[in-house]
């Protein structure tokens, strides 16, 4: 952020390098620690400054003396701050900078949370240590060398806020992490170190659902973690009973373990509500900063101590909290407030949270950006092939093939088209083409870093955010009909019994013919699973369609999520694709709105000698690093599109749950649902008629066969007096759209209808 504040256009910052001048330029001495260098450097540079800008406007006799600006340190270190004093530099710490400035009530809300700057809670007695101190991080990185500890991301439960994992290369099933204390402050996203157990203390995952919401629900905000807090206690023991509740299932144990330190925080800001129930206030007209809980939209993470004077004006609003810092008092990591969304469950509020929700960037690109695209613009065509020029270099004029595409309808980033002819051997030519991105996205610009940072095209309900600017998306790139454009093709010739007799790739200008929605090609393409598909094929439910695309989800589920990687840094017998039952496989067919594709082409133009591959390329290093970027952004987005088909799906049920009640009735919405999942005190459920999947929770214990994946539920109108439910079965639920009065988010409650009404367990 800050190297974005210094390249913008309308900055008003600038860098000075003390390094390059001898007056400013220091030595780190004898016993000085790094940091401790660079705060003695921050004094020296502000004290020349100071002295330099006084020198540079000497008085002049007979006139006025000129006003001369004073240079001012801001830190948050006390520390240097202290020191910066004792030598006549004019410091302050941010807060008191912002407490200078207008509007200063709102922007005080906006500064970091800092150890000197938080306001004590009521009680002022000695605070409970709640975890373990961090490792240093030359400790865990010497640890993660030595083979100690084990390097990997923290994934939080969404079932149970409780538990926790993290998936290590040494293990073929990620390390369990059981309780608070063993998860450390460790937040969702965030690389840490592992400490294993021995292998006598393993566990399986535990078999209950545990809500935070539910669990911490009195909570106090302000005393939380403090010695004397009778709360507290109370939470540390329901958590610990609810701990011992949650039966270890007799399944195969994985490695358990603790987080002994974090290795890279990946905070962010993150969509939150305030908790009405943590004001101490709720007088819109009062001034006095509060401390409130901010409770986060997604279930994987902690709620957040914020402390804002806008608290009553904040209730029943999105907002935007960015954590701080987490200490090993408290049970929550403390924040600040950034921004507000907009009034919860308003379309625009919704949209805007979603997409910041799941990190999507959808800012409008940037002017240098832009600078990247053709000059021409929409006016941009292939030149003539008798003028030659770079565009026509080694690429092969296929504008007279029979070229179509076949897109879903509406669709206008086209990336691929396909051809097919008889030779006159009596072979088959068949020829995929992608558009040439390429060859508009150079490495190493503006535009190239925009599209490795977006990584991928988001498709929502109702919108789509474009990994490139529409120019190139929606008309240069896009192979659309009766349009000339450039192409990445691959060619093969065939046997009449499709056995592959040559291929040849090449770039190309083609001209599409036609562009064919999915219902007008009507083509049916040979399904490239293997025996994995032909087994699912199998799984059919004559009464419920549905059900076979259940099965493919649930076996889905159980491979581990497919992910780019750099070939160089994984052995070769991990290469293999399952879902696709491939030994090998890479995506390259859509550059338009995958950044991965983009660097497939790339290579596969330096393998057929067209262009020379760009160093970076040879980086190892690099190509991770733009892995893990591109990983994530993929996870991001299709997390992203299903909350938006699930927020629509919310509007549209609770607007039917109202007509319904309307008419006189109240049944409310029910629907046919299959069981997914099975716990200790409740069932997983996909509604398949609105692809929403949901929770049925049950207020009383139940029998559970963790092996057989059943509950059994007491029922009075059977012969046995009791109902066993199975993952599979299909059963009928109520489905609710409630509003959480504390987090005013609409939220989607399922109750059973059949075989059981689960109201009454």
């Amino acid at each position: 952020r800050l190297k974005a504040l210094v390249k913008s256009d309308d900055k008003t910052v600038w860098v000075f390098y003390n390094e390059f001048r001898s007056e400013t330029a220091i030595v780190r001495e004898e016993g000085e620690t790094p940091n401790d260098r660079n705060d003695r450097s921050i004094r020296v540079g502000a004290k020349w400054y100071n002295d330099h800008v006084r020198l540079a406007r000497p008085p002049v006799r007979g006139q006025k003396l000129p006003p001369i600006p004073q240079v001012v340190l801001l830190t948050q270190d006390a520390g240097n701050r202290e020191k910066a004093l004792a030598e006549n530099i004019p410091c302050i710490s941010i807060r008191e900078y912002v407490q200078g400035m207008k509007d200063a009530v709102q922007l005080l809300d906006l500064v970091a949370a800092g150890s000197e700057e938080l306001e004590p809670t009521r009680a002022t007695g000695a605070r409970t240590v709640l975890y373990a101190e961090h490792l240093p991080a030359a400790t865990l990185l010497a640890g993660v060398k030595a083979g100690q500890l084990h390097q990997g991301h923290f994934n939080a439960n969404q079932y149970n806020y409780l538990e926790g994992t993290v998936p290590v290369p040494a293990f073929t099933k990620p390390v369990l992490l059981v309780g608070r204390e063993n998860m450390n402050r460790a937040v969702h996203g965030d690389v840490v170190a592992v400490e294993i157990f021995p292998e006598s203390e393993w566990k399986s995952p535990g078999d209950d659902v545990i809500d935070q919401d539910a669990t911490l629900k009195n909570d106090d905000v302000e005393e939380s973690g403090d010695e004397a807090d009778e709360n507290d206690t109370l939470v540390q023991e329901r958590e610990s009973r609810l701990l011992r509740a949650a039966t270890q299932a007799p399944m195969e144990k994985q490695p358990t373990g603790r987080i002994v330190g974090i290795i890279k925080r990946n905070w962010r800001a993150y969509v939150c509500h305030i908790d009405a129930s943590s004001l101490t206030s709720t007088s819109t007209s009062s001034l006095s900063p509060q401390t409130v809980f901010a409770s986060p939209v997604s279930r994987l993470l902690p709620r957040i101590r914020i402390r804002t004077r806008q608290a009553p004006s904040l209730v029943g609003q999105k907002i935007l909290v960015a954590p701080d810092r987490w200490e090993r008092t408290s049970r929550y990591p403390e924040g600040h407030f950034v921004r507000s969304l907009g009034k919860a469950e308003s379309k625009e509020a919704e949209q805007e949270s979603l997409l910041l929700e799941f990190d999507v960037p959808y800012r409008p690109f940037g002017r240098a950006i832009l600078d990247c695209l053709p000059p021409e613009g929409d006016s941009w065509v292939v030149p003539p092939k008798s003028e030659g020029g770079p565009v026509w270099r080694d690429r092969e004029d296929l504008r007279e093939l029979v070229v179509c595409s076949i897109d879903p309808p509406g669709c206008q980033d086209i990336d691929d088209a396909l051809h097919a002819r008889r030779l006159p051997n009596g072979n088959i030519e068949a020829g995929v083409h992608i558009a040439d991105v390429s060859h508009f996205v150079l490495v190493d610009t503006p535009m190239d870093a925009e599209a490795a940072s977006r990584g991928t095209t988001v498709y929502l309900a109702d919108k789509r955010v474009d990994m490139l600017p529409s120019l190139l998306g929606t008309n240069l790139c896009s192979l659309r009909a009766g349009v000339e454009r450039l192409a990445f093709s691959v060619i093969w010739e065939l046997t009449e019994n499709a056995d592959m007799v040559n291929v040849r790739f090449t770039k190309s200008v083609i001209s599409s013919k036609a562009a064919f929605e999915y219902s007008e090609a009507q083509m049916r393409l040979d399904d490239p699973s293997g025996a994995l598909a032909a087994s699912l094929d199998k799984c059919i439910d004559p009464a419920a369609p549905a059900f076979n695309t259940l099965v493919r989800i649930m076996a889905t589920r159980c491979m581990t999520s497919a992910e780019y990687f750099c070939s160089g840094s994984v052995s070769r017998d991990t290469f293999r694709h399952y879902g696709l039952a491939s030994p090998i496989y890479t995506h390259f067919t859509s550059p338009i709105r995958r950044y991965a594709d983009v660097l497939a082409h790339r290579q596969l133009a330096a393998a057929i000698a067209h262009t020379p591959l760009h160093p970076s390329l040879h980086s190892k290093s690099h190509v991770e690093r733009i892995m893990d970027v591109l990983n994530r952004r993929h996870r991001m987005a299709q997390m992203a599109g299903r909350a938006s088909v699930e927020f629509y799906v919310g509007l549209a049920l609770r607007e039917r749950g109202e007509l319904i009640a309307r008419g006189g009735k109240s049944d409310g919405v029910v629907e046919d649902a299959f069981v997914i999942r099975a716990f200790r005190n409740g069932l997983g459920v996909f509604v398949f008629g609105l692809g929403l999947e949901g929770l049925v929770m049950f207020k009383r214990d139940v029998q559970f066969d963790a092996e057989n994946y059943t509950v059994t539920l007491p029922s009075s109108s059977t012969v046995t007096g009791v109902v066993t439910i199975a993952v599979f079965d299909r059963v009928k639920v109520r489905i609710d759209v409630e509003k959480d009065k504390n987090t005013q988010r609409g939220r989607v409650k399922m109750t059973l209808v059949s075989p059981i009404d689960s109201s009454e367990v």
